[in-house]
């Protein structure tokens, strides 16, 4: 029985790190331990480790790196340094077989280094793809070069890594396995409209925007953009509080005082998983510049504005609509997706959605290679090809 750490640091990855430890957990072949710890240990991000417990899952140990005023890039390079002391110490006390990971996260940048020092394979998943306008990009090659074995979710995301270099057996295409338990956990939520105290079947908006690190508009501009487009929205808004990145803070007290002058909008630091997809399966339309908008929301044929270029050169469906941080076309954009005739035309389908994801990826963790033959990793030279 293989010994795998499935390490979980943000509500970003957890959503689709979840569905895999659940199949890991109920297969008698993999001894399945949950690490947790980064933002769900935080009031600011929604205390999501209690998502965790309420999900069933059995945590072995907490990762605990993060300070609740951790804003500022200095901060979050104090934090990579804490976590990897904390992963060493973790990783060193359980030894296991392999660990796995999901994204694109800075959090998970710090995991991969331990295990990579300590000589413990990486399984990693959503390496190959591409948002050209956040550090994310980065951090996503970073992981890739540091993984042993590469589970991704389009072709296409195959077909970068091999371009990099990575052995073929090692790159395994999977789909996004958040996209398994849509349709469960959408339903289990219960009355969507009661927990936002609004009219059965009232039309709400749902808004996450996060800090976008390569862009010419400076964070505070950024913000007072997005807060300037969510003025133009009339109807309920569910606004959700942004990653823990660079100028986190700042957006998270921008966004809690404009909810305090403006009577239509409610702010949730976190709605966990099955209320986000319920608000995701009603909501009129989404908007900001979340992954959500375009790996889940083309699922349930929700509209979607995305803003400003954080998710720049990602695969998306036809439910998306780019626009510039400006607040003009974002009020053409909030026109055109508020019409019945947009709506009417999106026809539900989800280009991450692959055939058996988690038998695929369970069946790739559970591939008997030698340690040595994967912690070997080699080159394949396109000078030599």
């Amino acid at each position: 029985m293989r010994s795998i750490y499935f390490i979980t640091l943000s509500r970003s990855d957890y959503a689709s790190t979840r569905p895999v430890i659940r199949a890991a957990l109920a297969d008698n072949e993999i001894d399945a331990k949950v690490i947790a710890g980064g933002s769900h240990l935080l009031k600011r991000f929604g205390n999501t480790i209690e998502q965790i417990e309420k999900d069933g899952l059995p945590v072995h140990a907490t990762a605990d790196f993060l300070f609740e005023t951790d804003n500022s890039p200095q901060d979050l390079a104090a934090a990579y340094a804490r976590a990897v002391k904390v992963f060493v110490d973790i990783f060193t006390k359980g030894a296991p077989d392999a660990i796995f990971i999901v994204g694109d996260r800075w959090e998970m940048l710090a995991v991969a280094s331990a295990a990579s020092m300590l000589q413990i394979p990486v399984i990693h998943h959503s390496g190959g793809d591409i948002t050209q306008g956040s550090s994310d990009n980065q951090t996503r090659y970073a992981l890739s070069c540091l993984a042993h074995l590469h589970l991704v979710a389009l072709p296409q995301h195959r077909e970068r890594l091999l371009n990099m270099g990575e052995e073929d057996w090692r790159v395994i295409t999977t789909g996004e396995p958040a996209l398994t338990e849509l349709a469960y956990f959408a339903q289990a939520a219960g009355d969507i409209y009661a927990k936002f105290w609004l009219n059965k079947n009232e039309s709400f908006a749902l808004a996450t925007f996060h800090p976008t690190s390569f862009d010419t508009v400076a964070p505070e501009e950024q913000i007072e953009r997005f807060l300037a487009i969510l003025d133009n929205i009339s109807m309920p808004i569910i606004l959700t509080a942004p990653n823990p990145d660079g100028a986190s803070e700042l957006f998270f007290q921008k966004m809690k005082a404009f909810t305090q002058t403006h009577a239509n909008v409610q702010m949730h630091e976190s709605l966990g998983i099955e209320t986000y997809y319920a608000a995701m399966a009603h909501a009129a339309f989404m908007i900001g510049n979340s992954s959500s908008g375009l790996w889940e929301a083309p699922s349930f044929s929700l509209p979607v504005i995305n803003i400003g270029p954080r998710q720049q050169g990602r695969v998306h469906g036809d439910n998306v609509v780019n626009v510039a941080l400006e607040i003009e076309e974002a009020k053409a954009a909030i026109a055109k997706v508020s019409a019945p005739e947009f709506r009417k035309t999106l026809t539900g389908a989800n280009p991450y959605v692959y055939p058996g994801t988690l038998k695929v990826i369970l069946d790739s963790i559970k591939q008997p290679y030698p340690k040595a033959i994967l912690l070997a990793k080699h080159f394949i030279d396109p000078l030599q090809q």
